[in-house]
């Protein structure tokens, strides 16, 4: 549960903001944030989490017409369960499925084993036609630091 305004901003090299993401609510059990660009403000994409102990489900939505971008699912009940529940399981490295608003699949991302450094991900886009490839990239983080 996110008890406060959760805020990730992410900076370029030069350690200037380029986009932040921010928690929707206060006192979400599951936890949708909302990507904004912090030169203009402009809010780009809702990330929406389907809370669920089987499976975490991400949901990739425009900010403007909550039209549907893109959604991430990760490989299922027991790798979901075992992660959550086993001691030690939060070192299972995570793997995702990305689909298109149409279902489809469009790319993976996937996790790599690291118990004393940063997590890696590695993420494969097999069609990215029909969305943005920074906002998977973003969520990507976001999934991972939450």
């Amino acid at each position: 549960m996110y008890e406060k305004k959760d805020e990730f901003p992410f900076v370029d090299k030069d350690g200037t903001e380029i986009c932040r993401v921010k928690a929707i609510d206060t006192w979400d059990i599951a936890g949708d944030y909302l990507l904004t660009d912090s030169r203009t403000d402009e809010e780009l994409v809702i990330f929406e989490n389907d809370l669920s102990v089987l499976q975490d489900t991400w949901r990739l939505s425009d900010a403007n017409d909550q039209s549907l971008l893109a959604e991430i699912n990760s490989r299922g009940a027991p790798v979901s369960l075992a992660r959550k529940l086993l001691p030690g399981g939060q070192y299972l490295a995570h793997k995702y499925e990305i689909s298109d608003a149409n279902g489809d699949s469009i790319g993976t991302i996937t996790g790599e084993f690291t118990l004393f450094d940063f997590d890696q991900y590695e993420i494969d886009l097999t069609d990215t036609s029909s969305i943005p490839t920074e906002p998977i990239v973003i969520a990507a983080i976001v999934i991972d630091a939450i």
